[in-house]
């Protein structure tokens, strides 16, 4: 049987809630703290562990640390990085920290039995769209930003990668063989919008297509991918955590893999500041287009205002380049499980 992203979040809650009582029942007993007291105690150091390890997140990401200097991405010339500064910053953290918080403790866990909201009547004539979550996430991931591309026009599909820690190769083929039955399906061109490690399994995807005799993609935008590896990824389980290691030969294959076409298709759209794709200008690509940002964390992309104006401007980009039929827009689908 294989194990969902839905189920590994409730069980990982279970455990927290474990320790927190083994954590309370030790106040009680050996410090002799009275139970309102011991639970609130352990409340309160729960909430600080999780504090620490979201802020060593954005310390390892954004510091690179781990990683030798001759394997760090190579950061644009042209790209200002202008440092936060103290309110930002905090602002920064904080909103990253109730984004991981409510999509690992709630949405993932709890809503992912959840249906899309349908594009909205009134909009433009778009193509099809399928969402692409990142590592051992499911589809529930795009819960917040689905609304706002649906009212944009946008009739999305969403896939769930499975097995969870499975190789990047693999969720390839899972991501190729539904970009071909929803162009089988509509007679469009899907275009793919990818959060963190999907933006890897899209490109692997067109590469793959392309030997295959074509993918029909409209464009494809990446949100926080990590194209270039990321730091975290040494910490991580499975064999596309090794694959996401900075400068790793999978990587490398891949860039060597892709062709002028692969490129002119993709839009990175990323964060200076990401808490987990680092270190910085790990998103950045020769020859793809570039929307970053600053000041917006890992998650945090997936439900910002500012994050989603400008996946909503990426993909515009493309929408308005792709032949559509014009008319009613089409029905949403409820996200499928591939």
């Amino acid at each position: 049987m294989t194990l969902s992203a839905s189920a590994l979040r409730r069980l990982a809650l279970a455990g927290q809630f474990g320790l927190g009582l083994a954590c309370a029942a030790a106040l009680a007993r050996w410090a002799g703290w009275r139970w309102p007291a011991a639970a609130l105690g352990a409340a309160l150091l729960a909430a600080l562990v999780f504090g620490l390890v979201v802020a060593g997140a954005f310390a390892i990401s954004l510091s690179g640390a781990g990683v030798p200097a001759t394997r760090r991405p190579a950061v644009p010339q042209a790209a200002a990085i202008a440092p936060l500064g103290a309110a930002a910053a905090l602002a920064c953290y904080l909103y990253e920290c109730t984004a991981v918080f409510r999509m690992f403790n709630w949405i993932e866990p709890f809503r992912s039995s959840l249906s899309f909201v349908p594009p909205h009547a009134g909009a433009p004539a778009r193509p099809p769209l399928l969402l692409v979550h990142g590592y051992a996430c499911n589809h529930a991931v795009w819960l917040d930003l689905q609304p706002a591309l649906a009212a944009a026009g946008y009739a999305c599909e969403a896939i769930d990668l499975l097995p969870l820690f499975d190789s990047i190769d693999n969720h390839a083929g899972t991501v190729l063989a539904r970009m071909r039955a929803i162009h089988a399906r509509t007679g469009q061109a899907p275009l793919l919008l990818c959060h963190s490690m999907g933006g890897l399994a899209a490109r692997a995807a067109l590469v793959r297509g392309r030997a295959e005799g074509g993918a029909p993609c409209a464009g494809l935008v990446t949100l926080g991918s990590p194209h270039q590896g990321c730091a975290l990824a040494s910490l991580g389980a499975g064999a596309s955590a090794r694959q996401m290691r900075c400068d790793s030969a999978w990587l490398r294959a891949l860039a060597d893999a892709e062709g002028p076409a692969e490129r002119a298709l993709l839009a990175s759209v990323f964060s200076w500041h990401d808490s987990i794709a680092g270190p910085a200008g790990t998103s950045c690509l020769p020859g793809a287009r570039h929307w970053p940002l600053a000041g917006v964390g890992h998650v945090a992309l997936l439900r910002h205002p500012r994050a989603r104006d400008a996946v909503l401007a990426a993909l515009d980009a493309f929408a308005s380049a792709a032949p559509h039929a014009a008319g009613a827009t089409p029905s949403a689908r409820a996200p499928r499980k591939a």
